[in-house]
């Protein structure tokens, strides 16, 4: 469970800085890290197989979730330097 929250939120900061490319290595190292651990806890493999998927969905949901946070963010940016500037043009009319 923990693994699967802490794999979210590295998603989500992935997805908020970078493009999809960088899930090619996050996963290689999540693969690595929880085969890894998987290994030291003398885990069975069925149980290591069962949570690297976990981990690698939950990086890519969490790249996901990332990603609609930078576009909600990057919206709004967008919407309030367009009424900033629609608001600068009323303020210089020509003068008369």
């Amino acid at each position: 469970m923990l693994l699967a929250i802490f794999m979210l939120l590295v998603g989500a900061a992935l997805g908020q800085r970078f493009t999809v490319l960088v899930l090619v290595p996050a996963i290689l190292v999540t693969l690595g890290v929880a085969i890894g651990v998987g290994i030291v806890r003398a885990q069975g493999p069925g149980t290591i197989v069962l949570v690297t998927v976990a981990a690698i969905a939950c990086l890519q949901i969490g790249y996901l979730l990332g990603l609609g946070i930078r576009q909600l963010i990057q919206g709004r940016a967008s919407r309030l330097r367009s009424a900033s500037f629609a608001d600068s043009s009323h303020a210089r009319r020509p003068a008369h």
